[in-house]
C-alpha cells in the first residue's frame, strides 16, 4: 500500500502509445501508478491470433514489463496489472486489485480500446462477433472496470478521472473506412464512451467528482507508424505521442478548476499553450 502522502493513478491500455506515456507523465509528477495491458512481456503481441490481420503488431514494442521498468526508473512504484477488456474477469478484477496495490486512486485514465483483427472493415463487410467485441470492449467494459474506481472517489469525497475520446464519437467521417474514414463500429462504441463523462458527472459532481473528455487528436503511436499507407491518414497529421501523452498527465495532475470539468478538452491544443507543440 502506497504511504499517506504519495499521489497515485490508474492508467489502462498502458503497455505502449498514449496510456504508456500517461503513465510516464504521471510518475515525473510523482504518482504511483498501477497500469493495465495485455501484453505481458516483449513480443507476447506479435503471437496473438489478431496480428496476422494486423500485421504492424508484429513490428511493435511495448510490455507490462517495460512499463513497469520505465516507471521506477523515474523513482515511483509501478503495479502492473494483466486485463484483456473481452474477459469480463480481469476487468471486474481491474479496479480492486488497483485499490489493493495503492490503497487509494486518485486519477483515473480510461485510455486502453479492443482492437481486433476485424475491426477495419465496412459495415456490411463486418462480421457479428467483431461488432459485439468492439461494443463490449469499448463501452461495457469500461464501465465495468470504472465502476469500482469511481465509487472508491466517490465515498473518498473526491478525484480525477480521464477518458481518452474520439472524434470518431460524434463527428462525421470525411470518407469510408480505409479511404481516410473509421468504421462504424469504432465510431459507436467510441460515441457511447463519450457519453460516459455527463452521465456520471450528473450522479456524482457535488460528490467531487472531476471528470474530463480527453480528445487526443491524430497520434503517431507505435502502431500508427508501423501501420503503412493503412494508417497514413492518421501519420501525416500525427503529433508525437510523447507529447500528447505527457500533456494529458498534466491535465489529471492540474488543481481542480484549472480545466472545465466535464469538458471536452483538446489535448493538442493546450500542448500548444505549453509550448510542447509548436502554434
Amino acid at each position: 500500500m502506497s504511504p499517506s502522502s504519495a499521489r497515485t493513478a490508474l492508467v489502462t491500455g498502458a503497455t505502449r502509445g498514449i496510456g504508456k506515456q500517461v503513465a510516464l507523465g504521471l510518475a515525473r509528477r510523482g504518482y504511483d501508478v498501477a497500469f493495465t495491458g495485455r501484453t505481458q512481456h516483449e513480443g507476447d503481441a506479435a503471437r496473438r491470433p489478431e496480428a496476422e490481420a494486423l500485421p504492424e503488431l508484429k513490428l511493435v514494442s511495448g510490455s507490462l514489463d517495460a512499463t513497469a521498468a520505465a516507471i521506477e526508473a523515474l523513482g515511483q512504484r509501478a503495479f502492473p496489472i494483466a486485463v484483456d477488456l473481452l474477459d469480463r474477469d480481469q476487468v471486474l478484477a481491474c479496479g480492486p486489485a488497483a485499490l489493493d496495490a495503492l490503497g487509494y486512486v486518485d486519477v483515473l485514465c480510461n485510455n486502453a480500446i479492443y482492437v481486433g483483427p476485424a475491426g477495419e472493415r465496412l459495415f456490411l463487410d463486418t462480421p457479428a462477433d467483431e461488432i459485439e467485441k468492439r461494443l463490449y470492449g469499448n463501452v461495457a467494459a469500461q464501465l465495468l472496470l470504472m465502476q469500482p474506481i469511481v465509487r472508491h472517489m466517490v465515498e473518498r469525497g473526491g478525484g480525477v478521472v480521464g477518458n481518452v475520446t474520439s472524434g470518431a464519437g460524434y463527428a462525421k467521417p470525411p470518407a469510408r473506412i480505409g479511404e481516410g474514414g473509421w468504421a462504424l463500429t469504432y465510431g459507436v462504441s467510441k460515441a457511447g464512451f463519450h457519453r460516459i463523462v455527463a452521465q456520471v458527472l450528473v450522479e456524482h459532481e457535488r460528490d467531487g467528482l472531476v471528470m474530463y473528455n480527453l480528445q487526443p487528436g491524430a497520434v503517431a503511436t507505435e502502431r500508427v507508424m508501423a501501420a503503412g499507407d493503412k494508417l497514413e491518414f492518421v501519420r501525416r497529421h500525427a503529433a508525437p505521442v510523447e507529447v500528447v501523452g505527457d500533456t494529458i498527465a498534466h491535465i489529471l495532475a492540474a488543481p481542480p478548476g484549472d480545466f472545465a470539468n466535464g469538458g471536452n478538452l483538446q489535448v493538442q491544443d493546450i500542448a500548444r499553450e505549453m509550448g510542447t507543440l509548436p502554434a
